[in-house]
């Protein structure tokens, strides 16, 4: 940089600044330039005449003292109000110029900072140059930004693309939520309310991160994520979240379930020796696994992201986990060999679908799935050998069975009917109970072809079907699920189940009495929509079945 110049060459930039300066304000004759020699350098020194002119000397000056930390260091620019003492004009905010002053000249080769940025989509691929990069990339599909610079960006690079492209960059604009902390506050260093990423890989993972991250993008414009101190194992303090543990947990789960299927689908057959439409159980998993890819590939494609990332928590620890491993698990000890292909295609596609959510576990879990199964879809081909250039799954109207999943609802509502009474009579887990079911025609179809599964689940010993079972239900807990009435023999005494029913015919009886009471006021018969008066009729009819259902086991236990 130049040094030694003349109070002359300040003083006449520093005028030419300031009369801009003042033009612009529309404030003429505001400022007064004095020039100054100490110490072998000279200094100009500018004065304002009325308080307009303070404000905009304060403006210079914290400008001045900004570009001299940038420039020099961060040392201030020490006072100097005591060298002005006698000069003419002189107010709080008079501002000393030396050689900076020369840094205001404007560069002749500045490309605006929003400008250049409008022509990003083209000039990275080399326009104004015919690139192959150009011809393939252009335009593109998605963008994806924050509403904040909607009118900054956005609309620039629309705008520049048709003007030096001849076609809009992109076709589709996501504009995702802004992360506030729990108080609906941005975060930012100054309030120290700020989440630094990678000490959420650190303390969580990418992965969990990532998960919980998707999990949250709604259409909402803001979402709130509470923020909390965490101490990592290096020791550190920093800002977390407890909703992180989400993703965390739902990634150990996966893991888990994966490490699992890969120790007992060794020897898996291949999908064209096995029948997987046999079981209520297989036709089941794999209807909601195709139900899943359905779901997700259309939430995906609108741009639901909490969708597909709930869609795919539900499928993974409500189906996936909690029921299918747990059949799988006995049947395979029973040596069938059905549920091994049935689990592999399942954590393939599953590994598929999760992978632009989760992409670092599920490649892991991958690569083992293919060292472990190496053909595992139907048509028994070898899949790809990175999950990154898998296939996107499709999914098979065929597989979805609406049937076959009512079936197997209404087996887990049994199923956890029956283990709610063991909790609630203290039975050891170790102790098998028997079951007399109380049913006809195609309620007790289901029991009839699923005993082993609910043998197997319910920890149940025997299984015994009548049509009227009274007479076998001494001493036992009575269950109601849709047709069917269960009585799980020898848990109970006559007087504990007497009180429970008695509990249980009340609640059902004010139920009734709340329906009736609504379907006989004429004004909500007038005003509510038919479809809404037929669906409360309907759910009457069925508490006043259920209630003649509970006061006949009450009789029972007289």
């Amino acid at each position: 940089m130049k040094k030694g110049y003349s109070a002359a060459e300040m003083a006449g930039e520093a005028k030419r600044a300031l009369s801009q300066l003042a033009d612009e304000a529309a404030l003429p004759n505001e400022f007064i330039v004095h020039s100054q020699k100490a110490d072998e350098n000279e200094a100009v020194y500018i004065c304002s005449r009325t308080e307009q002119g303070d404000r905009l000397l304060k403006s210079l000056n914290a400008f001045l003292r900004s570009l001299s930390r940038r420039t020099f260091g961060p040392e201030e620019i020490p006072d100097y109000q005591g060298d002005l003492a006698g000069f003419e004009g002189q107010r709080e905010s008079a501002c000393k110029l030396g050689p900076l002053i020369f840094q205001l000249r404007e560069d002749p080769d500045v490309l605006d900072t929003w400008f250049s940025s409008a022509l990003w989509p083209f000039s990275t691929l080399g326009w104004p140059d015919e690139t192959p990069e150009l011809k393939a990339f252009y335009p593109g599909n998605v963008l994806c930004t924050s509403r904040d610079i909607i009118t900054l960006w956005v609309s620039r690079m629309v705008m520049m693309g048709q003007y030096c492209v001849g076609d809009i960059p992109f076709t589709d604009v996501f504009i995702h939520a802004m992360i506030q902390d729990g108080q609906g506050r941005k975060m930012s260093k100054s309030l120290g309310n700020g989440i630094d990423p990678l000490d959420i890989i650190d303390s969580h993972g990418a992965d969990a991160m990532r998960f919980t991250i998707v999990g949250m993008t709604t259409h909402t414009q803001d979402v709130r994520i509470p923020v909390e101190q965490l101490k990592l194992p290096d020791g550190r303090m920093v800002n977390s979240s407890p909703r992180f543990d989400i993703g965390r947990n739902f990634c150990n789960k996966l893991w888990n379930a994966s490490r699992f299927t890969l120790m007992n689908i060794e020897g898996l057959p291949a999908w064209s020796q096995i029948r997987p439409r046999v079981q209520v159980a297989d036709t089941w998993i794999l209807s909601r696994l195709n139900a899943t890819i359905r779901d997700v590939t259309a939430a995906m494609e609108a741009y639901r992201f909490n969708e597909v990332a709930d869609t795919l928590y539900h499928f993974t620890w409500d189906d996936f986990c909690d029921w299918y491993l747990e059949i799988a698990k006995f049947r395979i000890t029973a040596g069938e060999a059905t549920p091994k292909a049935i689990l592999a295609y399942c954590l393939d596609i599953l590994l598929r679908l999760l992978h632009p959510v989760t992409p670092f576990i599920t490649e892991a879990i991958w690569q083992e799935l293919n060292a472990t199964a190496p053909y595992r879809c139907p048509g028994d081909t070898m899949p790809e050998e990175t999950l990154v250039h898998a296939t996107w799954p499709r999914a098979d109207g065929a597989m979805i069975n609406e049937p076959a999943e009512r079936d197997f609802a209404s087996l887990q509502e049994i199923i956890r009917q029956i283990r709610n009474v063991r909790t609630q009579h203290n039975v050891p887990t170790s102790k098998k109970v028997n079951l007399v079911v109380e049913a006809e025609g195609d309620a007790g179809r289901i029991i009839h072809d699923n005993t082993d599964l609910v043998k197997s689940l319910a920890q149940v010993g025997e299984i015994s079907l009548q049509a009227d079972a009274g007479a076998s239900a001494a001493g036992a807990a009575t269950v109601l699920v849709g047709g069917l009435k269960l009585y799980v023999v020898d848990v109970v005494d006559a007087k504990a189940e007497a009180a429970r029913l008695t509990k249980q015919a009340d609640r059902l009886a004010k139920g009734i009495t709340s329906i009736e009471t609504k379907l006989a006021s004429d004004g909500f018969l007038a005003k509510a929509p038919p479809q809404l008066v037929q669906s409360e009729r309907e759910r009457l009819e069925k508490l006043r079945g259920e209630l003649a259902r509970v006061e006949e086991s009450l009789r029972g236990t007289e």
